[in-house]
């Protein structure tokens, strides 16, 4: 069986993402590379993973798996999704979207998302690293410190 050569071809790590129904236009809301906190543990409302992957244009199907794994500061690990991956003939290329709601953040420092691919075989055929810092910031102010007397909102650093 020939290698398929799949690639990932768009990540990204953000608030929010869509894919028009009408159109398949991809669009990805406030991306982020950082997230602010006065203390851990935090839990992020949503976290969001979007993947495009493409296959070569003489390629048929492509069925295999996708697996994500997150990677913490001190030097954890842990699966934290999996799938199907299925691209058809007639199709060049697939959008993810995986949602990752309530998402517990439980220390500082560089965390790595690894998303990996593999064929119906089981053989890897790809991976994509997605990172972010979660960094400590000093206490918000209480109520009313916010736009219009509101609360302040959470830091997010995009």
């Amino acid at each position: 069986m020939a290698t398929s050569n799949l690639k990932c071809a768009f990540s990204s790590l953000s608030l929010s993402a869509s894919v028009d129904q009408q159109t398949g236009s991809l669009s990805v809301f406030d991306v982020v590379d950082e997230i602010r906190a006065p203390q851990v543990p935090i839990h992020v409302q949503m976290l969001v993973l979007t993947l495009v992957w493409e296959k070569p244009k003489d390629q048929g199907h492509f069925d295999g798996r996708v697996f994500i794994h997150i990677l913490t500061p001190d030097g954890k690990q842990a699966m934290i999704g999996n799938g199907d991956l299925k691209i058809p003939s007639d199709q060049r290329r697939v959008k993810a979207i995986f949602r990752l709601g309530g998402f517990p953040l439980m220390q500082f420092g560089s965390h790595r998302f690894v998303v990996s691919w593999v064929n119906a075989a089981g053989a890897k055929e790809g991976e994509n690293l997605l990172d972010f810092e979660v960094v400590q910031v000093a206490e918000q102010p209480g109520p009313g410190a916010g736009p219009a007397g509101g609360p302040a909102k959470p830091g997010m650093a995009h």
